[in-house]
């Protein structure tokens, strides 16, 4: 049976967290206009203030586990609308932790590891990907040609860990290559003009050309590279929860302005309209958090879990975009104001059902289970 009780520590990790992101949400409109600015390591407010993630590290064997509080902790980021203090791991590090060799996790495991595989023409597809590895024996290297396109911490990585088609005498299909910072023929874009998340790293890679050591070369198929994402997909639906967390916030605030409070025990027939809406949001709030904890409980005892990673993302994502848009309706043309970050929680939401697998792509994965097709009869 799983337990969805909080521990002390958990619950002293979590209100730490929900008071920095109180203070972070000043500072959550200042790269609305200056995309090609980076946040900082750290906010001024963060100083003297618990290290949550150290906090959780020291004292994991308190807590409910790590998996779970992490996925938590990046929902009070996002309802905060950025992180007080820089906490950046990357798609790219899970993937290299389970594909890569002990000695090559040691060599990267301190850095920040971005992931190449969406292609500008093959969307998020990776079974179309172009970009090649071409082995070169006479060096001992592999030459990476290609384009990746929507990188997220690609200015601000270390390097990048590049799905790529292997041209080799003895070798084909797809493989994953780690191509750091600085190597010849690796440049980073322009950052990209987002509807959204306009704080974060994210801007299209382009390798001509580019020679590697074949040590770099991290030996993982495209299964492994997938493997990832069913621990990564819980996270972004936790991301989702945290920006709806906050538009919902808001909105009961305003609300509660003209009398409109919510009451859980009241009739259908006694609440008013907005509060009937909002208490169906709550349902569904709660509904989709649960399927996250679930998510990292199973991942935490049995491994990842490659269905319930995709409902919980299906249900974050759909949530965040169904929930602001709501509450939006509900506030009226206030609701579309830039004096208030709800129109802000509003574009931020849509990439919630997009990243890492959109929404449709999950309930590919999750019907192709339960109907047992493969992905050639259900595509």
């Amino acid at each position: 049976m799983i337990s969805f009780a909080f521990t002390a520590r958990d619950q002293e990790i979590l209100d730490e967290a929900r008071a920095q992101a109180r203070m972070a949400t000043r500072y959550a409109r200042d790269f609305e206009h200056d995309e090609d600015r980076l946040p900082p390591r750290e906010y001024p407010e963060a100083l003297g203030r618990p290290d949550t993630r150290a906090c959780l590290k020291r004292h994991a064997d308190e807590t409910s586990g790590a998996k779970i509080l992490h996925a938590l902790l990046y929902l009070e980021d996002w309802r905060g609308g950025l992180p007080l203090r820089e906490f950046r791991y990357s798609l790219g590090n899970t993937a290299l932790k389970i594909a890569g060799t002990p000695a090559q996790y040691e060599r990267w495991a301190d850095k920040t590891i971005a992931i190449g595989i969406t292609e500008p023409v093959g969307g998020s597809d990776p079974a179309s990907t172009r970009t090649t590895a071409t082995w070169d024996a006479a060096t001992n290297e592999w030459a990476i040609d290609g384009e990746k396109t929507f990188i997220t911490y690609a200015e601000s990585c270390d390097a990048v860990l590049v799905l790529a088609r292997m041209k080799h005498p003895e070798r084909s299909g797809l493989s994953l290559f780690m191509v750091e910072k600085g190597a010849p023929g690796f440049s980073v874009g322009k950052q990209f003009r987002k509807l959204g998340i306009r704080f974060e790293d994210t801007a299209p890679l382009s390798f001509v050309n580019c020679r590697i050591q074949a040590f770099n070369h991290i030996d993982g198929d495209l299964k492994q590279t997938l493997q990832s994402f069913s621990e990564s997909r819980p996270v972004v639906a936790a991301y989702a929860l945290g920006v709806t967390r906050a538009a919902m916030d808001f909105t009961w605030a305003r609300l509660a302005e003209f009398g409109v409070t919510p009451d859980y025990d009241g009739a259908p027939t006694t609440l008013s309209a907005a509060a009937d809406r909002m208490l169906s949001l709550e349902a569904e709030w709660e509904a989709a958090w649960i399927t996250v904890l679930r998510a990292k409980w199973i991942e935490q005892n049995e491994g990842p879990g490659k269905i319930e990673s995709s409902v919980a993302k299906a249900m974050g994502g759909a949530l965040a975009r169904k929930a602001t848009q709501t509450c939006i309706e509900i506030l009226g043309a206030s609701g579309l104001s830039d004096e208030h970050l709800i129109e802000k929680h509003f574009r931020d939401a849509r990439i919630f059902d997009i990243y890492e697998g959109t929404g449709e792509i999950q309930r590919l994965i999750i019907a192709r289970e339960i109907l047992d097709y493969s992905p050639k009869e259900l595509n």
